[in-house]
């Protein structure tokens, strides 16, 4: 399984990589950029599975708007 890492904030997300390596980059990263500190905008640390995080997003989210009309229409 490969993994990307991503800073909300610079707008950077790395090249596939192991779990390992994406977590150094993230801490040089944040050594380099942001003083050790991690950026108030977030980071993420993901497993790549073929979708973008944007699509996983959206996919997500039409599942929860799809159970909350299911439920609208149940209780009437």
């Amino acid at each position: 399984m490969t993994w990307r890492y991503r800073c909300q904030r610079c707008e950077l997300t790395s090249p596939r990589t192991t779990r390992a390596a994406a977590e150094e980059l993230a801490q040089r990263h944040r050594a380099a950029a942001h003083d050790g500190l991690i950026p108030d905008d977030g980071e993420e640390l993901w497993p790549e599975t073929g979708l973008s995080l944007p699509a996983r997003r959206m996919l997500l989210g039409m599942a929860l708007g799809g159970t909350a009309l299911l439920i609208a229409r149940w209780l009437g």
